[in-house]
């Protein structure tokens, strides 16, 4: 074998192997030399084994892939194979398994976040928290879920919800109106879940796609009605709003509500909590309320969801998707009558807002609701009365919240509604300006000095109720005018001066503010 010799060297070749050439063997001239066919694994050096796999680039069925790996046995190496299974059975939802290996039919068998061997698609991983849960389930196994013992065992729910009926636990026993119907793939359900602590509950659901990828085959539809309409999204992997939803429905919805969060629809632009990406979009697992107010009495809109693209694990991004946590003392119960304050403007003392600011939702001195201020249309929840405990004292019909600011360093102060407010009302939005000021004095007072004792500087504070002429001076102990700090017209507020005694002995001071009618003293100590 000359594959070391350069390839002009064919003389010294021949040289060095003698009469090799007169016993019948039969070699090749390649481009670097001369080999013995049957000993040369890369017969085509020119473009080398890339790969590994011993088949040189210009003759390898598969680049980049091993051409010797062909578990179904179809001469196509797995790594280029578009159906690895049984050929001939197809792979219709295109996502490279044959449709006779396929876990799960219609999705995507690549896409398994949690390698339970269930791909996401057909795999439904509820996490629910204590009290009131709004879900969907985008898989479902056979039976539908009729029977409520079995599709609830091993969790805390004991109550569950659907538009226009329910279900309760009755010691062992499930019953309701919902028994009847069981778990539908085109409804949303508020969950309740009774446990304590502030843990999670698993609760999983396997089976098939509610809603294949592809068009041909059956895809659950959806019927929108006058009203507010519950719900499923009946894909695993989330979607903004104005992707998933086609224009016929978007166009009779004015708003939809999710847990804890909503959007509104302003001629096709979807604004709020639920539009933005770290809280919202439709997420596989969850439910959500379609408010049509503009449809006549009996009129439907019938819409399917546009499908999410294949093989993207937005399941893992949408996990690190949280609702924000509200500061100690301004948390609240989720409840399943809720409403929406879209709030396009917040200002105080003429100034937006910070967004490491909260605005939160009282009824009365009971917190209902709180958001972090993140821009025009923040959408601040209002939870209402449920006739559960745990929401008593909670919005009801006709009931208007008011709002305070709280600041990122503690501070809570009044805001208030600039022009109309809508009354509260479940499942319904208003949209409200906010605006706050710090409150005037009500009375003239000197407020003191700080620092006191002081060297050599202090600053001294006093409040007007009103526009008056201010004398502010400084006595020594003996009665005489240090000096005069301030002899002028001042405005209702807040004031301060500060006095430098850089010059004076240590000693015994008196300040005297003389405002209208009122005269406030107070005795400041100087140490040098």
């Amino acid at each position: 074998d000359s594959d070391e010799l350069g390839y002009g060297d064919y003389s010294m070749y021949c040289s060095e192997i003698g009469d090799a050439f007169t016993d019948n063997t039969m070699y090749e001239l390649v481009p670097d030399g001369w080999v013995l066919n049957d000993l040369d694994e890369c017969p085509y050096d020119a473009e080398n084994d890339a790969d590994g796999d011993g088949v040189c680039g210009d003759v390898d069925q598969c680049p980049g892939h091993d051409d010797n790996v062909d578990t179904d046995g179809d001469s196509v190496a797995d790594g280029c194979d578009t159906c690895l299974g049984d050929d001939a059975a197809g792979d219709s939802d295109n996502d490279n398994v044959c449709d006779d290996l396929d876990v799960c039919a219609g999705g995507d068998d690549t896409v398994d976040t949690d390698d339970d061997g269930m791909p996401n698609d057909c795999d439904v991983d509820l996490y629910l928290h204590e009290g009131n849960n709004l879900v969907s389930f985008y898989a479902l196994g056979s039976p539908d879920g009729s029977d409520f013992s079995s599709f609830f065992a091993g969790t805390s729910v004991n109550a569950v919800i659907a538009e226009g009926t329910a279900a309760a636990l009755s010691g062992n026993q499930w019953v309701g109106g919902l028994t009847n119907n069981g778990i539908e793939a085109d409804r949303g359900y508020w969950l309740r879940a009774d446990f304590s602590g502030d843990h999670t509950e698993h609760l999983q659901v396997q089976g098939q796609m509610t809603a294949p990828y592809l068009q041909d085959g059956e895809v659950v539809s959806y019927s929108l009605h006058d009203g507010g309409n519950l719900l499923s999204y009946p894909y695993s992997i989330t979607q903004d709003l104005g992707v998933a939803i086609p224009d016929n429905a978007s166009n009779a919805v004015d708003f939809i509500v999710g847990e804890g969060v909503a959007a509104m629809n302003l001629g096709g632009v979807w604004v709020g909590s639920l539009s933005s990406a770290e809280t919202g979009g439709l997420r596989g697992g969850d439910g959500y309320w379609f408010v049509s107010p503009g449809l006549d009495d009996g009129e439907t809109v019938e819409f399917n969801f546009t499908p999410p693209t294949p093989g993207v694990n937005s399941r893992a991004i949408s996990s690190e998707m949280m609702m924000p946590i509200a500061p100690e003392g301004f948390g609240y119960t989720q409840s399943t009558q809720q409403g929406f304050y879209f709030v396009k403007n917040a200002t105080f003392d003429g100034i937006e807002i910070s967004e490491d600011d909260w605005i939160v939702a009282y009824n009365n001195n009971v917190v209902v609701g709180s958001w972090p201020w993140g821009g025009a249309y923040t959408t601040v929840p209002a939870m209402g009365y449920d006739n559960n405990e745990s929401t008593a004292g909670y919005m009801t019909l006709g009931q208007i919240p008011t709002f305070k600011l709280l600041t990122a360093n503690g501070e809570l102060m009044d805001l208030d509604v600039v022009g109309d407010i809508d009354m509260w009302e479940n499942n319904v939005t208003s949209v409200i300006e906010l605006a706050g000021a710090t409150p005037l004095p009500t009375e003239v007072s000197l407020n003191g000095t700080y620092p006191n004792p002081f060297n050599p500087s202090t600053n001294i504070s006093f409040s007007l109720p009103a526009e008056m002429h201010v004398n502010l001076a400084v006595y020594d102990i003996s009665g005489r005018l240090v000096v005069e700090l301030m002899n002028e017209v001042k405005s209702a507020s807040d004031h301060s001066v500060v006095w430098n005694a850089i010059d004076n002995s240590s000693g015994v001071y008196f300040v005297k503010l003389t405002a209208g009618n009122s005269v406030n003293t107070q005795k400041i100590m100087l140490i040098k």
